[in-house]
């Protein structure tokens, strides 16, 4: 039982931790929902098989920073 608590209050803790970045995360993106018009998206992401890939990783990347 003991085990089970522990767990339960370390995915707690990361939860917390982890709140405002997800908060921050969705916030980003509603703003880019809402003013970013989606065939720009899909002009830059939705053509061809290699370049795409790479733009999302490279738009992606500091997103963890």
């Amino acid at each position: 039982m003991d085990f089970v608590i522990s767990v339960l209050g370390g995915a707690w803790h990361i939860l917390s931790e982890a709140s405002i970045y997800m908060l921050l995360g969705l916030l980003v993106a509603g703003l880019l929902k809402a003013f970013v018009d989606p065939n720009y998206v899909a002009r830059h992401l939705g053509r061809g098989r290699v370049a795409p890939v790479f733009k999302a990783a490279l738009l992606g990347l500091p997103l963890p920073l």
